[in-house]
């Protein structure tokens, strides 16, 4: 008879154990380390969540160098994933005769504070509607881009949204993992008006998972859960 108390019992307790640690390590590879990173592309950036003050990419590269026309052929960045995406975008929206250019693609906390400020003596308690709070952008995050055109008179204002090209946009960016981030009559769950012109990278997988939820962008990255601490 065997003891089961025995060397073999206590073998299996081992093996046991090691095979449930290494199913925690291979879970937890699976697992983003969301906590601890600003970089993950579902990382949630609203009114209720800001990045750190320092916060800045480590992979921006400039549009200019992925051929992306930019407002006035003026220097703007965004993180490499999100340019390689965005260059195939303009290049597709060109084949079809659209014409797409980015106004404003990644700032930093200090540009974010100026433009804040900018707008705030403009239009008062009312700029917080319009334009985020520094700490509080998406543009901080080095994925998110403002189109114009030549249709918008080269402006960014809502009557992008009413040009062929924004309409181009509402059925194709999602190919290239790019998603409207503040709709149309989504004001009271984003805490933004529709900026028809703001889009954000989320890369092709997320924008799937995305669509097959049903939710809206904002609805989503809370569910992700993914928060900027870093």
């Amino acid at each position: 008879a065997v003891d089961p108390g025995g060397p073999s019992a206590e073998n299996n307790k081992l093996a046991s154990s090691q095979s449930s640690q290494e199913e925690d390590r291979t879970t937890s590879s699976r697992r983003p380390a969301a906590e601890e990173s600003c970089d993950d592309m579902r990382v949630l950036v609203d009114r209720s969540h800001r990045l750190p003050r320092d916060y800045a990419p480590e992979d921006l590269v400039s549009l200019l160098n992925y051929g992306v026309p930019t407002l006035g052929g003026g220097e703007m960045l965004l993180r490499r994933e999100a340019a390689g995406h965005l260059k195939s975008l303009v290049a597709d929206a060109a084949a079809d005769g659209e014409e797409l250019v980015v106004a404003s693609a990644y700032r930093s906390y200090a540009d974010q504070r100026i433009s804040y400020r900018r707008l705030r003596s403009i239009y008062g308690r009312g700029a917080g509607e319009m334009s985020a709070r520094p700490g509080h952008s998406q543009h901080q995050l080095g994925t998110a881009v403002d189109f114009t055109n030549a249709a918008a008179g080269y402006e960014v204002w809502d009557y992008f949204g009413e040009t062929s090209a924004s309409l181009w946009l509402r059925d194709h960016a999602r190919e290239h993992g790019f998603v409207l981030a503040y709709p149309r009559s989504k004001e009271a769950e984003t805490g933004y008006q529709w900026e028809p012109w703001h889009y954000r990278y989320v890369g092709a997988r997320n924008v799937e998972h995305l669509e097959e939820s049903g939710l809206s962008l904002q609805e989503f990255l809370a569910r992700e859960g993914v928060l900027p601490r870093c």
